[in-house]
């Protein structure tokens, strides 16, 4: 299996929209995600299709498609960018038949680098929900430190809840990529 990332393209957004919107409650309660919040399908549409023409210097937001054999299998997105400073990173896999198999770790540290590169970033935090196990466990597994836990919301279409966040440091994904390298 060929495991890569790419930029989100208009090709992608209805694959995201059928995630978020077609997610089982039990689903939607373990992420955190508000459905209540959740604006029109056309819409985000439309948000998203306009976020993919923003040229990259004015972007405050980048969606990264994760993909196995060429197909878009879920995603990474950084948000609340400071060019040459820090940014805020999420991360789905959308087809629940591939999670557990060792995708998840290594797209996420490519999203990761990928973002340090492309946005000079000098720091990355990730803020999972505290409870929801798949992505803490992940995040411990390839070595990322916990900072702190605390109440809040990760996004304008999360619930308040306690958050773990965690500090997505560049040379632990260079590291865990080195010793579980993409196939």
């Amino acid at each position: 299996m060929q495991l890569t990332v790419r930029p989100f393209a208009p090709g992608d957004i209805a694959g995201y929209i059928a995630y978020v919107t077609e997610m089982p409650k039990a689903e939607s309660e373990r992420i955190g995600l508000a459905v209540d919040r959740l604006p029109p399908a056309g819409k985000m549409a439309a948000d998203l299709a306009a976020s993919l023409a923003e040229p990259i210097e004015q972007v405050r937001s980048f969606m990264l498609a994760w993909c196995v054999d060429g197909a878009v299998i879920g995603h990474s997105s950084v948000k609340d960018i400071v060019m040459g400073q820090s940014g805020r990173m999420h991360l789905h896999m959308w087809r629940t038949d591939l999670r557990g198999k060792g995708h998840g770790p290594r797209l996420f540290c490519l999203s990761a680098l990928d973002f340090y590169e492309r946005f000079d970033l000098q720091s990355i935090m990730c803020e999972p929900k505290a409870d929801n196990p798949r992505p803490n466990r992940m995040l411990s597994k390839i070595g990322f430190p916990l900072l702190k836990t605390y109440v809040g919301a990760s996004s304008e279409i999360s619930l308040v809840c306690e958050l773990n966040r965690y500090d997505i440091r560049r040379d632990i994904a260079e590291r865990y990529l080195t010793l579980y390298p993409v196939r």
